[in-house]
């Protein structure tokens, strides 16, 4: 027998349940032009094999190929759907999930939509943060209206979403969060109770600690405008946790997601916080680059060679664009550097010292305190780029700068003999003073008009020899050299003009040289026959080891100037003091609205903006254009002789994590952007399923400290051998780019995510979940009966187990208390580099005050979010009731049958509709008796014979249907939302098809009486099944089949 990579034996013939393969022919099997299967499930494998050992040092090796094969074929592991579907197809697309941004502009959205609709296309689901969104009724400056809110645009998505078929097999799925301080916070909650809202959309509410702990002590919650950060509204914490939990009880939607979590254990955290937000600078910000500084609005449409700390970045090829008009903030500090930026941006923070540096971190701008300390870019080891300029013209402007005067039509330069030396004036007499006219130039770099002052052009268009040159020259003009015994040499310049000073400040910085600002220095004066007070005026100061490196990089054309300096710096008795490149925050004031500016800067994430180190904005959370790379390993596969085979779980998940990252390399990205970020953090997710499955095989009841303990220990181990092979990886392939230092080949290892289909195709359990039923019989479309039955359930009762151990053990999801759900999470989460995948199931008889409890104890015992589904909380969801372990079936819904259907009147009246669709306008009449519909005609404008006949067919199908007594709402409930290959926008929706255009007319005309309108309004797509027409339900955070596995993630 054939062995694979873990050293078990590989089972050739190894069988599929029923369920499996109904599920692989129906989405996963290869298939020609008329729909026939093409394709064995082990040639599946095959081909998944070959495809993703393609990215292989070399491909051509079939070992690699064959453990991949066997891995798969012995279902130890499996990848996520979109690896199996598309894995050697023409699309090429194998994650299946996308984050994306949406920023608060209408280009931003709807570049998200669009992106959306390619991701769909190409299999993917997409998640999204709307926080940034501007709420309800806020001002549209550029059109003088008002905005409709991140809840109204979520419902555009929604829409689009049941347009774009998943590569040609299913709709999409969104994840929309929003977070808990956004003012339209209480219609996100409520959104879903509306009926057919958002039907594409799981959502969750994003909280924070400082949320949690308001909840805890009853305070107060502030609600904030993203736009301009002003608070429109306070609240009762309490108030808001009560609306979330009650919705949650009645619709199983909102979750919560705990950012706070989230960043704390984000591996990524240099690449910035997980918010989904778009910090941004102004575009007045000048970036250094390797052309020089340039203003950050300048930057945009194209790649960009960034100075960081003295190396060359790249940006990606975008550069730099705007991101809308938004509230800034002034970043004063007290040595004289700022900068204008949101109060969102990260900046970087000094903490303190370590051996060998500093420890820092990422700080929002807008939580910098006064006296924190921050970074400033260190350029010493890069001082050189190209511009306009020589260094003798730097001096000479520099002089002008100084001494000289600017009028409308020239510069005169005021000299004394051997600074007109200096600028190159060789035949200059001996005078004390030295007339040149310099028009030309200076009107190059626009100091006439009156201006003879440091001009923007100076700083973005000249280069560095120039800089050094006129920095010579306006010292020689202005500065002084000060010589004390304690303090040692500085150099000084002293002007009234603080912008002035701050452009010297930063160009001395691109040179390596940091000079300190001391604003407010008051000089006196004589005027007249009385002294009088100068304007105020103030002074930058060079000192210590900078004093050195100025008289090294400038210094002074004036030989008195530089023999002091020169002397100074030889007669100080002590080493020059080091000065850390680091400014030390004054105060963040808000300076207006302003258009602002993003960029992305892979592998580095940051740049130099006047100076500062702050963090590019462009890469935020859940890091957006990041892809989930997802596979499980089936734990009920990892037993042996009743006990935990450890040796087979770390051999499995070093292949599996060779697997993955391989599939990072073959995948066909749906946008540019995705494959640098995920090839910028090849983050991978390995998971686990059969969870329930290894307990049952080990008689551990679910809920026991001895089951919480083994899942903390069986998740170790995998995380641990995951790392050994990230590192293996690392070693020969390269460390993973977002961490160079990391000796890792993947920024993070672990994720648990949804396992629907995967589970049914491996016959085991989903993810980390209990089951939901032992045993449960359910009738088929052609009428025949499908059973079930646990097979660990059966061995336990046929082997003649213990009837108190079997009813301890054998549970279902609604035995096991909510409490336990929770804590078995938090077991699993402590050694998961990403978030579970899990739902708390609750039964019927659930209070919102279980729900509440249940979401505090989640954010308590350190999860990364929740979701909970109290069974029947639709009423359209089949009541799933206890029952003894020994027999659990699911109710299947009867219809009483009618001997004859009621005759047809002689005169019937009625009502007609037109209804586009995309073979044409449909014209739905509906004929009444007493007010209740008995008869429905369908017929089809300018279609095809075959088309046409179809639609008379459901027309006489629906009149015998409600002349034999079927309720109307049942009726629609069966067409609404069918998918056909054309769907047509219609008023503020979307038509699938001729049958989702019949329900629509039928929901339309007013027919359903106060009863069907309430179980109307609780239909939705997550009732009932698409593929086997069972009761759907809530696990793992998805809204899954239980009977036959699809799901909607």
């Amino acid at each position: 027998m054939a062995m694979d990579g873990s050293g078990s034996p590989v089972n050739r013939d190894q069988s599929l349940s029923d369920n499996a393969l109904r599920v692989l022919e129906e989405r996963y099997l290869l298939k020609d032009e008329d729909g026939k299967v093409i394709e064995t499930p082990d040639e599946l494998f095959w081909r998944v094999a070959r495809s993703v050992a393609a990215s292989e040092e070399d491909p051509s090796d079939e070992t690699i190929v064959k453990m991949f094969h066997d891995i798969m074929a012995r279902l130890d592991f499996l990848p996520n759907s979109p690896t199996l579907m598309n894995a050697g197809r023409q699309g090429g697309q194998l994650a299946a999930c996308f984050v994306l941004p949406v920023e608060d502009s209408m280009e931003g959205i709807f570049d998200s939509l669009k992106h959306m609709a390619l991701i769909h296309k190409s299999g993917g689901g997409t998640g999204y943060n709307f926080s940034e969104l501007r709420p309800k009724g806020d001002k549209v400056s550029s059109t003088n209206g008002v905005a409709s809110g991140p809840v109204s645009f979520m419902g555009m998505f929604d829409h689009a979403t049941e347009v774009v078929m998943q590569g040609g097999m299913r709709r999409g799925a969104n994840m929309g969060i929003l977070n808990a301080d956004h003012p339209d916070v209480f219609d996100f909650i409520r959104a879903k109770t509306e009926e057919g809202k958002l039907t594409n959309f799981n959502i969750s509410v994003g909280a924070t600690d400082d949320f949690m702990r308001a909840v805890e002590n009853d305070g107060y919650w502030d609600l904030k405008n993203p736009r301009t950060r002003e608070v429109v509204r306070t609240v009762k914490a309490r108030e808001l946790m009560a609306l979330i939990c009650e919705m949650a009880w009645k619709t199983g939607d909102p979750g919560m997601v705990f950012l706070d979590k989230l960043n704390k254990d984000n591996p990524l955290s240099h690449l910035g916080p997980i918010t989904s937000t778009n910090p941004c600078v102004t575009g007045d910000t000048l970036v250094h680059t390797a052309e020089g500084p340039k203003l950050a609005r300048d930057l945009c449409g194209r790649k960009v060679t960034l100075l960081l700390n003295g190396k060359r970045v790249s940006s990606t090829e975008e550069g730099f664009f705007k991101t809308g008009d938004k509230l800034v903030f002034r970043l004063e500090t007290r040595e004289g550097f700022s900068l204008r930026l949101t109060g969102d941006h990260p900046v970087l923070r000094v903490q303190g010292k370590i051996p060998g540096g500093e420890d820092t971190e990422w700080v929002v701008a807008g939580k910098l305190r006064s006296g924190d300390r921050i970074k400033l870019n260190d350029h010493r080891s890069w001082t050189d780029w190209e511009g306009l300029g020589t260094l003798e013209q730097g001096y000479a402007v520099g002089l002008l700068a100084g001494e000289g005067t600017a009028g409308e039509d020239e510069a005169v330069l005021s000299l004394w003999a051997p600074y007109a030396k200096a600028a190159g004036e060789e035949n200059m007499g001996q005078g004390p003073m030295a007339v040149h006219a310099y028009g030309p130039l200076a009107s190059s770099l626009g100091m006439l008009s009156g201006n003879k002052g440091l001009t923007r052009v100076m700083e973005t268009h000249t280069s560095s020899d120039f800089v050094r040159g006129f920095l010579r020259g306006f010292f020689d003009a202005d500065g002084s050299i000060r010589v004390e015994q304690e303090k040692g040499v500085s150099v000084r310049l002293s002007q009234s003009s603080l912008p002035t000073l701050q452009a010297v400040q930063r160009m001395l910085l691109r040179l390596g040289i940091i000079g300190r600002i001391h604003e407010n220095q008051e000089r006196a004066g004589q005027g007249g026959m009385k002294a009088h007070r100068a304007p105020a005026r103030q002074e930058l100061v060079i000192s210590g080891e900078n004093a050195g490196l100025f008289s090294e990089r400038v210094g002074f054309k004036d030989s008195v100037k530089q023999g002091k300096l020169t002397y100074g710096l030889g007669s100080y008795g002590r080493r020059m003091e080091e000065e850390p490149f680091t400014a030390t925050v004054d105060r963040l004031v808000p300076d207006g609205i302003d258009e602002v500016f993003d960029v992305t800067v892979p592998g580095e994430n940051s740049f130099d903006a006047n100076g500062l180190v702050v963090h590019n904005c462009g890469e935020q959370p859940l890091l957006p254009y990041e892809a989930c790379n997802l596979g499980s390993i089936n734990l009920g596969h990892m037993v042996e002789d009743g006990k935990v085979d450890w040796e087979k779980i770390r051999l499995t998940t070093r292949l599996a994590v060779r697997f993955l990252d391989d599939v990072i390399d073959v995948n066909r990205y749906p946008l540019p952007r995705i494959e640098e970020m995920v090839k910028l953090t090849r983050k991978i997710g390995l998971g686990v399923m059969g969870w329930a499955d290894m307990l049952f095989q080990l008689r551990i009841p679910y809920d026991s400290e001895e089951a919480l303990d083994l899942g903390r220990s069986i998740m170790g181990a995998i995380n641990a051998a995951g790392r050994q092979e990230s590192a293996a990886l690392a070693l020969s392939r390269g460390a993973c780019p977002a961490l160079p230092d990391s000796g890792l080949r993947n920024s993070t290892i672990t994720t648990i995510a949804p396992t629907g289909s995967l589970s049914m195709i491996a016959d085991c359990s989903s993810g980390i979940e209990p089951v939901f039923a032992l045993e449960f019989t359910k009738e088929v479309l052609d009428g025949k009966q499908f059973s079930y039955r646990n097979r660990y359930y059966v061995e336990a009762l046929e082997g003649g187990g213990s009837p108190v151990t079997v009813a301890r053990v054998f549970k279902t999801s609604h035995q096991i208390a909510p409490e336990w759900h929770v804590r078995m999470q938090s077991a699993f989460q402590e050694n998961v580099d990403n978030a579970v995948s899990k739902t708390i199931n609750m039964p019927n008889s659930a209070t919102i005050e279980d729900v509440e409890k249940a979401y505090v104890l989640a954010w308590k015992t350190h999860c990364k979010g929740i979701t909970v589904f109290r069974d029947g909380c639709r009423s359209g969801q089949v009541l799933y009731v206890d029952k003894p372990a020994v027999q659990q079936a699911l109710p299947i819904p009867q219809v009483s049958e009618v001997e004859s259907p009621m005759e047809r009147p002689f005169i019937l009246g009625g009502k007609t509709a037109k209804i586009p669709t995309s073979y044409g306008n449909l014209y739905l009449t509906v004929n009444e008796v007493n007010g209740r519909p008995v008869e429905v005609f369908t017929t089809m404008g300018k279609s095809g014979h075959e088309t046409m006949a179809f639609t008379e067919a459901m027309g006489r199908l629906i009149s015998l249907s409600l002349r034999s007594g079927v309720r109307l709402h049942s009726i629609i409930k069966q067409m609404k939302g069918i998918g056909g290959s054309q769907p047509v926008w219609h008023g503020d929706g979307v038509i699938m098809s001729v049958p989702d255009a019949i329900a629509y007319g039928l929901l339309s005309m007013g027919y359903l009486d106060m009863e069907e309108k309430g179980m109307m309004e609780s239909l939705s797509d997550t009732d009932m099944c698409p593929v086997c027409g069972a009761s759907m339900t809530r696990q793992e955070g998805c809204i899954k089949c239980p009977a036959c596995g699809f799901s909607r993630c």
